[in-house]
Protein backbone atom coordinates (compact mmCIF):
# COMPACT_ATOMS: atom_id res chain seq x y z
CA UNK A 1 0.00 0.00 0.00
CA UNK A 2 1.11 3.55 -0.81
CA UNK A 3 2.08 4.99 2.61
CA UNK A 4 1.02 8.91 1.10
CA UNK A 5 -2.41 7.47 1.06
CA UNK A 6 -2.59 6.50 4.76
CA UNK A 7 -1.48 9.69 5.59
CA UNK A 8 -4.27 12.12 7.21
CA UNK A 9 -4.21 15.72 6.09
CA UNK A 10 -4.00 18.25 8.87
CA UNK A 11 -4.51 21.71 8.18
CA UNK A 12 -1.05 23.69 8.87
CA UNK A 13 -1.16 26.18 12.22
CA UNK A 14 0.44 29.07 12.66
CA UNK A 15 3.97 27.68 14.87
CA UNK A 16 4.00 31.37 16.59
CA UNK A 17 0.50 31.20 17.76
CA UNK A 18 0.81 27.68 18.78
CA UNK A 19 3.38 28.74 20.97
CA UNK A 20 1.87 31.38 23.29
CA UNK A 21 -0.96 29.26 23.51
CA UNK A 22 1.61 27.00 25.33
CA UNK A 23 3.16 29.57 26.98
CA UNK A 24 -0.30 30.71 28.31
CA UNK A 25 -1.96 27.70 29.30
CA UNK A 26 1.33 25.10 30.36
CA UNK A 27 0.09 22.43 27.66
CA UNK A 28 1.92 20.35 25.46
CA UNK A 29 1.82 21.55 21.53
CA UNK A 30 0.19 18.30 20.63
CA UNK A 31 -3.12 18.63 23.09
CA UNK A 32 -3.11 22.28 21.54
CA UNK A 33 -3.20 20.80 18.03
CA UNK A 34 -5.76 18.18 19.27
CA UNK A 35 -7.74 20.79 20.61
CA UNK A 36 -7.67 22.64 17.34
CA UNK A 37 -8.37 19.79 15.10
CA UNK A 38 -11.52 18.86 17.37
CA UNK A 39 -9.89 15.85 19.28
CA UNK A 40 -10.30 16.93 22.51
CA UNK A 41 -13.29 18.80 23.65
CA UNK A 42 -12.70 20.03 27.07
CA UNK A 43 -13.28 23.45 28.38
CA UNK A 44 -9.87 24.29 28.17
CA UNK A 45 -10.06 22.81 24.42
CA UNK A 46 -13.09 25.40 23.26
CA UNK A 47 -10.92 28.10 25.28
CA UNK A 48 -7.96 27.56 23.13
CA UNK A 49 -9.61 27.37 19.65
CA UNK A 50 -11.25 31.13 20.72
CA UNK A 51 -7.93 32.13 21.25
CA UNK A 52 -6.16 30.27 18.39
CA UNK A 53 -9.16 32.17 16.34
CA UNK A 54 -9.03 35.69 17.96
CA UNK A 55 -4.92 35.54 17.74
CA UNK A 56 -4.88 34.35 14.19
CA UNK A 57 -7.55 37.46 13.29
CA UNK A 58 -5.51 39.56 14.66
CA UNK A 59 -2.12 38.71 12.88
CA UNK A 60 -4.36 39.22 9.73
CA UNK A 61 -5.48 42.22 10.48
CA UNK A 62 -1.91 43.79 11.06
CA UNK A 63 -0.72 42.61 7.60
CA UNK A 64 -3.92 43.86 6.12
CA UNK A 65 -2.81 47.52 7.30
CA UNK A 66 0.77 47.21 6.41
Amino acid sequence: MDKNKQKKDYASYNPAIIQKLKDKYGLTTQFIGQSLRGERTSETSGKICQDYKLMEKEIKNAIKNL
